[in-house]
């Protein structure tokens, strides 16, 4: 069964932070996540444009009927808004003696105040001091001590005074300085660094105090439980969705997303070399040292996200044998010739090398063929040019908007103002030996394609 943790908090309608955050964050890392809710905004990525606190007598009895039922790991609180509420939010957490992340939500990361200045000092008195572990920012911190965070040194004489208010141990966020946080427990400290996210976003605080709790309901110790809730925090950060005109919100699933991706990709590529074991006249058409195709995840932009057969395979008799298992992060030719492609049509995430003697069925296809050489078009109506900058990058040049041959063969997929599939040719430049390579949507579909492009395999109905 699911630990049980409890989120207290405002509404966020625009679904960035918040109340919302908190539950896609606890329901990501496997937990089951139970609110009370303590205002409702009128919210979006530009900004909170109003505030409607609940009366504080129905955030008690929101908290009475959660904790009547459930049994609540850890809790955390975000936004209190008032005075009143932070009592009854400390009065019952007391009762029930139910451990606390406190999260001191002062002001909206995308703007407007979230807790009156009154408030403030009651979060101090009847919140800290129950408090496992407090995770203001640097703004933050200085709310609560009047102590200006500008770099470890002050953050340290800021994490001190607010243990000593009580609090078991603080977790000052670096976000707003070099991205370095500071953990300290009464009995030391620890530096967790980090690199800095580029973009404007809106959640990440939410998501890493949550997070935190998760972990520790999890039974991390609050070392681990820290770094790994702000490798979350990060994984988030980088999947932070384009949504809005202003701060998009951070995404809890990325990483999950990202694991599901792989796991597909590897499926596909599964799928395709069964194929190709079904149709060993197919390494007739391929090349010889590029058999077997690679796929990459939607979004690659590294040898990491690209997967394919380490060593190829090999013909013994009239069988085809692998010579190694499917493996991210393998260097090769087809690898660097999907993440140049992708800058260009983000659909074409699988290459398949075939031997250069497979041109003129390229051709025949009706495939738009890029030259990957630093040469001129030979032929306008059918070959646009696709330089290569010396580090396995292409780029498109002007000309490479047409449709290629009027012929189209069967599986097209229009990507823009480019078709899938597409063939890149390579001269083979400088004493190198010519290359071609077919381009697709996905690996098993590329080896369907060259199936019946040899004709040893039917169209599939339909295609």
């Amino acid at each position: 069964m699911p630990k049980v943790v409890l989120t207290i908090g405002g509404s966020d309608s625009g679904g960035g932070a918040g109340i919302q955050a908190d539950i896609k964050t606890f329901s990501v890392l496997g937990l089951h996540g139970t609110s009370a809710i303590t205002a409702i905004t009128a919210q979006n990525t530009m900004g909170v444009q109003n505030i409607y606190p609940l009366p504080p007598e129905q955030v008690r009895a929101q908290l009475t009927s959660i904790t009547e039922d459930f049994s609540i790991a850890w809790a955390k609180t975000g936004m209190l808004h008032s005075a009143q509420i932070v009592g009854v939010v400390a009065d019952h957490l007391s009762a029930n003696e139910i451990p606390l992340v406190l999260d001191p939500v002062i002001e909206a990361e995308a703007g407007g105040r979230l807790l009156r200045p009154e408030a403030v000092s009651a979060l101090i008195d009847h919140l800290i001091p129950i408090a496992g572990v407090v995770t203001p920012n640097i703004f933050e911190a200085e709310a609560l001590t009047g102590i200006a965070v500008c770099d470890m040194e002050s953050a340290a004489h800021a994490a001190r005074n607010i243990i000593s208010l009580g609090a078991q141990a603080v977790i000052i966020k670096g976000g707003h300085l070099d991205c370095t946080d500071l953990l300290m427990m009464k009995d030391r400290s620890i530096l967790l660094p980090s690199e800095r996210i580029p973009g404007e976003n809106h959640g990440i605080g939410c998501t890493f105090s949550a997070a935190l709790t998760s972990f520790l309901a999890g039974g991390c110790s609050l070392e681990e439980a820290a770094r790994r809730a702000k490798e979350f925090a990060k994984s988030a950060l980088r999947g932070s969705l384009r949504l809005g005109r202003g701060a998009g919100p951070v995404n809890q699933s990325a990483a999950q997303r990202a694991e599901a991706s792989r796991y597909r990709v590897l499926c596909d590529l599964e799928r395709a070399m069964d194929r190709l074991e079904e149709n060993p006249k197919l390494l007739d058409l391929m090349a010889e040292e590029g058999a077997g195709p690679a796929m990459a995840v939607p979004g690659a932009s590294c040898l990491e996200d690209v997967a394919e057969l380490k060593g190829g395979v090999a013909r013994i008799g009239d069988k085809i044998c692998r010579r190694g298992g499917l493996r991210f992060g393998e260097k090769s030719n087809k690898a660097a010739v999907i993440l140049a492609a992708m800058r260009i049509d983000p659909r074409a995430r699988a290459a398949l090398e075939l031997a250069p003697s497979a041109l003129s069925l390229c051709r025949e296809s009706g495939f738009l063929i890029m030259d990957g050489t630093m040469g001129s078009t030979t032929d306008s109506t059918s070959r646009h040019k696709m330089g290569a900058d010396g580090r396995g990058q292409l780029r498109g040049e002007e000309g490479s908007k047409g449709r290629g041959s009027s012929r189209e063969a069967p599986g097209h997929l229009q990507a823009g103002s480019t078709l899938l599939p597409i063939a890149i040719w390579n001269e083979g430049d400088h004493g190198k030996r010519p290359r071609l390579y077919l381009l697709g949507s996905s690996a098993s579909s590329l080896i369907d394609l060259a199936a019946r492009m040899s004709g040893s395999h039917d169209p599939a109905p339909g295609l």
